[in-house]
């Protein structure tokens, strides 16, 4: 599978040639936070084993809310606790539309 982060760099300068007057400050951060997680730019953090002493350099994470290498793992994490909380039984969905009358 093709990381978002290819294929937001890929299209980056189409997107700002098109949107650019329709693309908020929020929308920006996120751009630049999805581009810099888990890069030399976004930083790193050291790891050594207590036991044997090895030690690794990890790449920090970005935790934007719109990162999908960031939120994936939150996302995978609440559907766990979601799924835990659910009785063992069989659901169902039933949808209707009430009445314009009852929905003012």
């Amino acid at each position: 599978m093709i990381p978002f982060v290819t294929i937001l760099e890929h299209y980056e300068s189409n997107l700002h040639k098109k949107y650019s007057a329709k693309l908020l400050p929020g929308h920006l951060k996120a751009i630049s936070a999805i581009k810099r997680c888990r890069t030399a730019l976004s930083g790193e953090f050291h790891v050594q084993c207590t036991g044997c002493g090895h030690s690794e350099w990890h790449p920090k994470s970005c935790g934007h809310r719109s990162c999908p290498q960031c939120q994936n793992y939150e996302a995978s994490e609440w559907l766990m606790r979601q799924q835990k909380k659910q009785l063992p039984v069989d659901y169902f969905m039933v949808t209707f539309t009430l009445p314009a009358q009852l929905r003012a």
